[in-house]
């Protein structure tokens, strides 16, 4: 295993006390230094509670997926290369300003948290009046809402040759069959792209008028996104600790959610994208401050702090 990717095991195995059965880290190595470190987090702070009833985990019984397995799998994970590298978001419906805002924010999130060029194709409006109508359609108790099928086929058509991956966000409802009453949005991974409403994130007229309820939508809309995207990478839900990556069945479930990846998910990516350590907590960190949202910047920053200390060690 090549020396960087142990690197990436020990400095972020200190973030965390000890480990559920899978294993999600393998133990060689990590016993010695977790012991003499000083942890940068409370004890449990990433353990996930028993799941109450109706939520993900307690109606989909996950696997997981451990580090190991992520990079073991029958099939390679999803790896940006020199000629498709880059990170496309598509827009559709009709943006306001406060939700162009928005999406500025969001863009600027991911392209601190990938690390790879991010660029934004042409907004595309979304008008029944031009859509086939196995397209959309009005729903009796949440209105007019478009099919997912049709938008991923778009997107999947529309991929640039240097993307790793293309995904749109849409202010209209989604539903991804008759069946369901709506979906939050849907991606098919080994096709690289993905579509997610905003749709619920907040009333639109709320959100312009109201920081908290502007921050509040920003912040789903950065769980939402970059949850997706870790998929699009190859990452699983995850089963072992409190994560970004894991499923919601609901707005209040994504709302008790961390935006940050837990240690295991975030050395998947880690290794994947070879991103650097402390400095991206540093500013993930001043991205959440000056989103007003202390408490996931004061994570970044406290562990960015811990990153230093193990680069200095390591070196």
């Amino acid at each position: 295993m090549p020396k960087s990717i142990l690197s990436v095991y020990f400095i972020l195995s200190i973030l965390i006390s000890c480990t559920p059965k899978p294993k999600p880290f393998p133990e060689e190595g990590f016993t010695n230094l977790a012991d003499s470190m000083e942890f940068v987090l409370k004890k449990y702070q990433f353990y996930i509670e028993e799941p109450k009833f109706g939520e993900w985990l307690e109606r989909n019984k996950e696997k997981g997926q451990t580090f190991d397995e992520y990079w073991s799998g029958n099939i390679a994970p999803t790896q940006p290369t020199a000629e498709r590298n880059k990170i496309y978001l598509q827009l559709y419906g009709d943006f306001d300003k406060t939700q162009l805002r928005l999406m500025d924010s969001v863009q600027r999130f991911l392209s601190i948290f990938y690390q790879l060029p991010i660029e934004r194709l042409e907004s595309v409006v979304l008008d029944s009046t031009k859509l086939d109508g196995n397209n959309w359609r009005n729903h009796k108790n949440n209105g007019f809402q478009v099919k997912t099928g049709f938008i991923l086929d778009s997107l999947e058509k529309n991929l640039p040759k240097d993307g790793i991956l293309l995904v749109g966000f849409t202010t209209e409802d989604l539903y991804p069959s008759e069946k369901w009453n709506f979906v939050f949005g849907q991606a098919r991974l080994y096709d690289r792209v993905g579509v997610w409403s905003m749709k619920r994130f907040g009333e639109v007229d709320v959100i312009n008028k109201d920081t908290d309820a502007f921050d509040l939508a920003l912040e789903r809309t950065c769980k939402t996104a970059v949850h997706e995207i870790g998929h699009i990478f190859s990452i699983r839900h995850c089963i072992f600790y409190r994560c970004a990556m894991q499923g919601a069945n609901n707005l209040k479930e994504l709302d008790g959610h961390p935006a940050y990846f837990c240690p295991v998910c975030d050395a998947k990516i880690i290794s994947n994208l070879e991103l650097p350590l402390s400095r991206r907590y540093e500013n993930l960190a001043a991205f959440w401050k000056n989103q007003r949202q202390l408490e996931t910047s004061n994570y970044y920053k406290k562990s960015a702090m811990q990153l230093k200390r193990l680069e200095v060690m390591d070196n």
